[in-house]
C-alpha cells in the first residue's frame, strides 16, 4: 500500500512532505486536467491551480477514501470549473494576428499532434481507476511493474494485468488506438 500522508505536516506546509506529494502525484494530476486545457502549457498553470486548491481544502479532507483519490478529484474539479470560467469569459488577442514567424512549427501538425494528446489524455480518464493508475505509472511516469505494484498496493502480476488490460482497453477505443499503437512502439 501506499504511505499515509502526514495532514499536520502538509497542512503546515512542510516542504520534504509537499515535495513527496508532487513526485507521488504531479504526473497523475496533470493528465486529470490536460483535457480541461488548451495546451501543454495551460495544463501546466491548471496543475499549479490544483496543488493551491488541495493544500487550501485540507480541512475538507474527511479520511474517507484514499487521500491520492480525494486530491484527483479535487484536480478535476479545478479543471472544470477553470473550462466554465473559459467558455463565459471573450478570448482577447495579445498578439498581432498578422505577424507570422518563419522559423514556426508547421500549425497542421502541432494541432493534430495537440488533438491526439487530448484525446489520449480523455481516453486514459475513461479507464476504470485501477487501470488507469496503473497506466499512469506505467507508461506515463514510466515506473516499472515492481514499482507500479507497490504504488498501488498490488502484487506484481495484478500490476501487470492491469496495464495489460488499460492498454487492450484504450486500443479498442476507436478515437485513440493509432495514438496507443504509436505510444506503445
Amino acid at each position: 500500500m501506499t504511505d499515509p500522508i502526514d495532514l499536520e505536516r502538509l497542512a503546515a506546509r512542510d516542504r520534504a512532505v509537499l515535495d513527496e506529494l508532487v513526485k507521488k502525484l504531479g504526473v497523475r494530476i496533470w493528465w486529470v486536467v490536460r483535457p480541461y486545457a488548451d495546451d501543454e502549457d495551460h495544463t501546466d498553470d491548471l496543475v499549479s491551480d490544483c496543488w493551491v486548491a488541495i493544500l487550501e481544502g485540507l480541512d475538507q479532507y474527511r479520511g474517507v477514501g484514499s487521500f491520492d483519490s480525494w486530491a484527483l478529484a479535487v484536480s478535476e474539479n479545478v479543471g472544470r470549473m477553470r473550462l466554465r470560467a473559459a467558455k463565459r469569459r471573450p478570448e482577447t488577442a495579445l498578439e498581432d494576428p498578422t505577424s507570422v514567424l518563419d522559423d514556426a512549427p508547421d500549425p497542421e501538425e502541432e494541432l493534430m499532434q495537440k488533438e491526439r494528446r487530448k484525446a489520449l489524455a480523455c481516453a486514459i480518464n475513461e479507464l476504470p481507476e485501477r487501470e488507469r493508475d496503473a497506466i499512469m505509472l506505467h507508461m506515463i511516469e514510466e515506473r516499472d511493474i515492481p514499482e507500479t505494484a507497490e504504488a498501488i498496493g498490488v502484487s506484481r502480476p495484478v500490476a501487470r494485468s492491469l496495464v495489460e488490460r488499460g492498454m487492450a482497453r484504450l486500443c479498442r477505443m476507436e478515437q485513440v488506438r493509432q495514438c496507443v499503437m504509436d505510444w506503445m512502439d
